[in-house]
């Protein structure tokens, strides 16, 4: 899954290298608020619930990668074929870039 986010997150940055680090820093700290908060919320709801906590936190987690590779599958199906061209162009447009230098 965190090879996933980090390719959705340079897919998101693109050719901007001047950036980069702060998109990057950006998506890793809501990441961080974001699951300290899931997380925070869950421990205070469920705490004298022992078994509920165990599900939740074993539950979300599994649910979350079967998820993601269901995306990930659809996504390459149905646009797969869209970033193989973007990806090529790209490259095309790099060795075009060394050949005029």
């Amino acid at each position: 899954m965190l090879n996933t986010a980090t390719s959705l997150i340079s897919d998101v940055i693109g050719n901007d290298h001047k950036n980069s680090a702060f998109v990057y820093g950006c998506y890793s700290l809501f990441d961080k608020f974001a699951n300290g908060t899931i997380l925070f919320i869950a421990v205070d709801k469920f705490s004298a619930h022992e078994n509920a906590l165990r599900w939740i936190m074993s539950g979300v987690p599994i649910s979350c990668a079967i998820l993601g590779f269901i995306l990930t599958v659809i996504g390459k199906k149905y646009y797969g074929h869209k970033m193989a061209l973007l990806i090529t162009s790209m490259t095309d447009e790099t060795e075009d870039k060394k050949d005029e230098q």
